[in-house]
């Protein structure tokens, strides 16, 4: 079983912690031992080549950039970037 690299980037506001919590839930009702790191990193976000926040991310692979995606669409990013 190969693990996702799931990353949450964004500024530290509250859109981007609600992604993060949203995005946790979701990986660990998928998989509980699951990480999904959550970044402040400005530059971070700059090296992705994303241009607005916050960011969900697997394996470096931009998947949402500026908005919330709901429940299904992140699990949907999770189960096809994944061999969970």
């Amino acid at each position: 079983m190969t693990k996702p690299n799931i990353k949450v980037l964004g500024s530290g506001c509250t859109t981007c912690e609600t992604l993060y919590n949203k995005v946790l839930a979701v990986a660990k009702e998928i998989e509980p031992t699951t990480e999904v790191e959550y970044s402040t990193d400005i530059s971070k976000i700059v090296e992705l080549g994303a241009m607005s926040s916050p960011v969900f991310a697997i394996d470096d692979k931009i998947i949402t950039a500026g908005r919330m995606p709901d429940d299904e669409e992140i699990k949907t990013a999770i189960l096809e970037n994944s061999n969970i």
